[in-house]
Formats: structure tokens, C-alpha cells, sequence
């Protein structure tokens, strides 16, 4: 995976609470552009990134104060974003004009001050905001199918298994996140009268989740204590024997020796589940095997951490684009605007990504999988040894090539395995 471009503003203010100055972000697609929302600790901004490589800033709005948590979802044309840890209730934007123009539609503490997460059904258009000040033990169910700026209530209701921290929903079925007691799944048919379905313990603080594209397996992460795994959940005896079970776990540290490696949000689309793990940054994993996740591409958008120091980092993701593009936020380093990239086997068998190239004053390595020592050396076009480094547990490593001068070299990567490949590389 390769990074196209990173907004970020250290202007901005900072929450103090964990010093970050970003949280959720989201994406929609409309008029042929493509729109990213982040979370800032103070303001939601909104991005054209349909030229990935130049982000645009085309819309900052206000809250009421900083906080930590900030999320959206996304609806037809309109973003709705909820914020947790201030009262500033539920915010609507009306992206029909963008990228010219971005209008704040609706703005109200009507029917909460403050929730934690949002979860949307752009199926039936409703809203289930989880984790709320009111209704912290269950959510509130809004309808915006109507008229998409004026929700209007139709239920809040307690549930089962008590605070809700996040949620997914397909087809009227709830998949919820109930932070230390567990997994449940709920049938909303009725949303005044909802049923538990199923429901699992699970070993740490129950985070988010989100189901394959066929429905028979959901991953969720465990965001406390830290070093937990991605859990896979097999839901294909839920209708028929109301039971659901852990079939198997995945987590991939990226730092040396590195034990304690948080997956916070993950997100699937197609056979792909994006992970985003906090300092590890953006990893991105093949469900072809649903059981057997392979990790295939990975972006460090926090390379600050060389060890692991707590909730900093890639926070969120959104992967729907049509282009391909994906967008994570970074809490410290902001937007990042990322794309995935098919390594290429040639002139050796070790899979690697070189980029760019032709470059001018830095060149980023990118592994396919994994080595635990890996080296480098750079060749100039008379075969002498100019510049050389290794890296212990490192998928990605950029490259200072200042002081090479202009010209065609060599450049050779050799796994601990023995696999190596020999590329062209051109300094400008």
C-alpha cells in the first residue's frame, strides 16, 4: 500500500485528553467526486480527494468544544456525524452541491446531547445511535427515509447486555458491541420490541465490527486490555440454531517483539478487511479463506512509534471508493490518503514494492509479507556499493537517497529466507 497524500494542520486544537488532534472519518461518493469527512478535536472537515494526490480542504464547520471522539455515516448525499464527551447532539451536511459547496442542514441536542458511535441503514434509512447520554443501556432509532435533514424518533429502547459501543446492521439485524459484556446479535423487525437473537462472551472490552460480504462471518476487535486479536465469529447457525461461536483469531504486530498491538475499527469491502491499529497504522487483510486471514498490504500512518505507548494513530478508514482510493484517519498526522498497489515479482523472488521511480530525494520499500530481517544495498551503475541498511519486523521502509547524484543504480533486497530481488532504480 502507498501513501498519495497526508493533510494535516498543526494549527488546529488539540484535545488534550490524548493529544490528538483527529478521530473518525468517512467517505461519499457524489457528482463524480469523491468526499472524505475526518474528525477533528474541534472541527468536522471535509476533502475532495478525487485527485488522491492533492486533497482539497472544501469545507470546515465548528463544534461547541474539543473532545476526542467524532464519527460519521453516510446517507444518499448527506454525512451525519455524532461527537462523545461535549453536548452537540446529532449534525447534518447536505453534500448535493459539493465539491462548491456544503451546507450544515441540521444541528440539535433533540434527542440526545451526546453519543458515542452512529450506525446507519442506508437500506431503510435509519439511524441507530449507540452509546447515548439518555439511553446509554440500548440506542435510539431515528427515521430519516422521509425527509433526509428532519429525523424523527421512532423508538429507544434497552437491550440486552447493556451499553452499547458500537454496531453494525444488515437486513434489520443488529450485530452490537457491548464493550465487557460481549457480543450480541438482535433482530430489529420490530424496533420497539427488538429480540436477542445470540450473544457471546468475549476476553477483553468488545469494540466494532463488521460482517464478510455474505453474511456468514463477522470480525470484531477488543480494544481493552491491549494486544487482543481480531476475532472471527461464525454466524452460519444463527437463523436455524440461534448460535453463533469464536472460530479462530488474527492480530499482526508490526513493532519488534511488539506484544501489544490494538486493532481498533475494522471495515470490509468485498474479500478485503481493513484494520485500523492504532500506532501500526492501516493494515489490510485477505478473506478469501474467511477463517484464515492473510495480511497482503499495509501503510504506517504513525511511524513516530517504535514501541508500543498506548491510543495513538490510525484511528478509522473508509475503502468504498469506486477509484480505489482509501482514506484513514491518524490521530497526530491526519488525513492520509492511501492507495493499494500489487507488488510485482521480477529479476528475483523475493515480492516487494519500489515507489517512486524515478525519484528525486527518497524511495519507499514495501514487502509483500513480513521478514524478520531484511537488508538492502544500492549498487551505481559501475557496481559499487554506495549505500546499505537492514530492518528487523518492517513491511515498509523509506529510503534518504540525498547525496546520490543523477543516474541509474541498482537496487538489491534480500529477505533473512534467502528471497531477494534486484531492481532499477533512477535518481533525478
Amino acid at each position: 500500500m502507498i501513501r498519495l497524500a497526508r493533510w494535516d494542520d498543526d494549527a488546529l486544537p488539540v484535545n488534550t485528553g490524548l493529544q490528538s488532534q483527529y478521530s473518525g472519518c468517512w467517505g461519499l461518493t457524489v457528482n463524480g467526486r469523491e468526499i472524505a469527512v475526518l474528525g477533528g478535536a474541534l472541527h468536522v472537515l471535509f476533502f475532495d480527494v478525487t485527485d488522491p494526490a492533492r486533497p482539497k480542504l472544501i469545507g470546515k464547520f465548528a463544534g461547541n468544544a474539543t473532545t476526542v471522539v467524532r464519527e460519521y455515516k453516510s446517507y444518499k448525499n448527506r454525512i451525519y456525524g455524532i461527537s462523545d464527551g461535549i453536548t452537540e447532539g446529532l449534525m447534518i451536511f447536505d453534500l448535493s452541491q459539493a465539491p462548491d459547496t456544503i451546507i450544515r442542514t441540521y444541528w440539535s441536542t433533540e434527542f440526545f446531547d451526546r453519543t458515542h458511535t452512529i450506525t446507519l441503514d442506508t437500506v431503510s434509512g435509519r439511524i441507530y445511535l449507540n452509546g447515548s447520554n439518555n439511553t446509554s443501556n440500548g440506542v435510539i432509532l431515528l427515521d430519516i427515509s422521509k425527509n433526509p435533514d428532519k429525523p424523527t424518533l421512532i423508538s429507544k429502547v434497552n437491550l440486552e447486555g447493556g451499553y452499547v459501543h458500537d454496531a453494525y446492521v444488515r437486513n434489520d439485524t443488529f450485530y452490537v458491541s457491548s464493550g465487557y459484556e460481549g457480543y450480541y446479535v438482535f433482530d430489529f423487525k420490530d424496533p420497539l420490541q427488538p429480540k436477542t437473537l445470540a450473544s457471546i462472551s468475549t476476553a477483553g472490552y468488545n469494540h466494532n465490527s463488521w460482517l464478510s460480504r455474505d453474511g456468514a462471518y463477522a470480525y470484531y476487535t477488543e480494544e481493552i486490555p491491549k494486544g487482543l486479536p481480531i476475532k472471527i465469529v461464525d454466524l452460519r447457525q444463527l437463523t436455524t440454531m440461534g448460535e453463533i461461536e469464536v472460530v479462530n483469531s488474527f492480530v499482526d504486530p508490526q513493532v519488534p517483539g511488539g506484544v501489544e498491538p490494538i486493532p481498533h475499527n475494522v471495515y470490509i469491502r468485498d474479500q478485503l478487511l481493513f484494520d485500523s491499529q492504532y500506532e501500526d497504522g492501516l493494515l489490510v487483510y485477505d478473506l478469501s479463506v474467511p477463517t484464515q486471514p492473510k495480511l497482503v498490504a499495509r501503510y504506517d500512518t504513525h511511524p513516530e512509534n517504535t514501541g508500543y505507548n498506548g491510543y495513538y494513530g490510525c484511528w478509522g478508514n473508509y475503502p468504498w471508493f469506486p477509484s480505489g482510493t482509501i482514506v484513514a484517519g491518524d490521530m497526530q498526522n491526519g488525513l492520509q490518503v492511501l492507495k493499494m498497489v500489487s507488488p510485482l515479482k521480477t529479476e528475483g523472488d523475493l515480492q516487494v514494492t519500489v515507489f517512486p521511480n524515478p525519484t528525486q530525494q527518497t524511495v519507499t520499500i514495501q514487502l509483500a509479507e513480513p521478514s524478520e530481517t531484511w537488508s538492502y544495498r544500492i549498487f551505481n551503475a559501475e557496481g559499487r556499493l554506495v549505500k546499505e541498511g537492514a530492518y528487523n519486523w518492517r513491511l515498509q521502509a523509506d529510503l534518504d537517497l540525498g547525496g546520490l547524484a543523477s543516474g541509474m543504480y541498482f537496487l538489491e533486497i534480500r529477505a533473512k529466507e534467502g528471497a531477494k530481488t534486484v531492481r532499477k532504480l533512477v535518481v533525478v
